[in-house]
């Protein structure tokens, strides 16, 4: 999110100064509207190009002002999670085999960079489990073409690494909220994994397992991303309706009747609304051979800890869609939550962080039953 100037609360903005502050996108045209309304002012429109003027005509109060901070304040980044595995094969606990004095900043290369990492974070076992440690970041940047409002701003993101003991592996999961977090983590990672290497806690040989793109049949990776969504058996989500894919045609071969109309004009398409897991893309199964599904969006209905509402999970490989890059790799988001009964404080970003763990547990078990060279015919 974007961090306040530090002389934020000396000043009080008014004319071209307001109006800078009042287009970010953390004020939102509810917000203005609330203020404009406490003062007895009502708009017909209440679109941002119809209040901004109004009020960066007058000045704010201190009172105004400190709740437009607030709203800032209020919205979280989004976290996306990528998890990765690797054979794991001492007796040590990993807190114990993690490096007694860990400088992060001494694995990045970030002489040049606009961002730098807060502090000097480090891993802690998670409820008290040595097999299990998690370090905490945030990374700050500075971006001097935007305004003196957002020229500053800081992402969190995390670290966390389990022993699975049935398995013999070891869980990575990387939360990330930006691609600064996610270059962080990623790096500290590679930093631990090679430490872990040089004391014979992983075999030298042993490499990190990676759900990226090019690990799956075009047929498999449909299957498993609908294993995550349509057929998840997850406890806490109840599955609703799938109402965003993404993909792209499979030109590697002639397409069958039915979707040739794709060849030579179709590159990618994005299909939005109901039911969409219902459509003759995914109800005929000849044609999974052809497509390149690379992001589903579902909206699912859970039960945590005695809340219960809405949320739209987004599961797939972001950064294909973006780059056509087989070694994308898989995340997953929580694109919007609701509830039933609003919760009051952080509960909304703890019950996200379940629901994300949830997902996760799914995401390993199934890549290793519809990835690699695999592709299950069990429906």
């Amino acid at each position: 999110m974007n961090k306040e100037p530090e002389d934020i609360d000396q000043i009080l903005p008014y004319g071209e100064l307001l109006r800078g502050f009042m287009e970010q996108s953390f004020v939102g045209k509810s917000d203005l509207k609330d203020v404009l309304r406490n003062r007895g002012v009502f708009t017909h429109n209440t679109e941002k190009q119809d209040t901004i003027p109004i009020l960066s005509s007058t000045i704010l109060s201190p009172s105004e002002f400190d709740y437009l901070r607030e709203c800032q304040n209020s919205k979280e980044d989004n976290p996306k999670i990528i998890t990765q595995t690797i054979e794991w094969q001492s007796k040590d606990t990993l807190f114990d085999s993690v490096p007694e004095r860990l400088n992060i900043n001494s694995v990045l290369d970030l002489e040049f960079s606009n961002y730098k990492v807060v502090g000097s974070p480090t891993f802690v076992p998670v409820n008290g489990d040595p097999d299990c440690i998690r370090m905490d970041f945030s990374v700050e940047r500075e971006d001097m073409s935007k305004n003196w409002a957002t020229n500053k701003s800081t992402f969190s993101g995390s670290l966390e690494l389990k022993r699975m003991e049935e398995e013999g592996d070891i869980k990575i999961v990387v939360t990330h909220t930006a691609n600064e977090t996610k270059y962080v983590a990623s790096k500290v990672s590679s930093s631990l994994v090679k430490h872990f290497k040089d004391k014979g806690h992983i075999d030298q040989s042993k490499k990190i397992e990676k759900i990226l793109f090019s690990r799956f049949s075009n047929s498999g990776r449909i299957k498993y991303l609908l294993s995550l969504t349509e057929n998840s058996k997850s406890i806490m989500l109840d599955f609703v309706d799938i109402v965003d894919i993404e993909f792209s045609p499979d030109t590697s071969n002639p397409l069958p009747q039915g979707i040739e109309w794709m060849e030579r004009k179709i590159d990618d398409l994005k299909l939005n609304g109901n039911a969409l897991h219902q459509t003759f893309f995914f109800d005929n199964k000849s044609y999974y051979d052809f497509l390149h599904l690379y992001n589903v969006d579902s909206k699912f209905k859970f039960n945590v800890k005695g809340l219960i509402g809405e949320c739209v999970i987004s599961v797939g490989f972001p950064d294909y869609g973006r780059t056509k890059n087989d070694d994308a790799e898989m995340e997953v988001n929580i694109r919007n939550m609701s509830f039933d009964i609003s919760p009051k404080g952080t509960i909304k970003s703890e019950i996200k962080q379940i629901l994300l763990k949830e997902i996760e547990n799914e995401k390993i078990t199934n890549f290793k039953y519809y990835g690699c060279t695999q592709d299950a015919q069990n429906e």
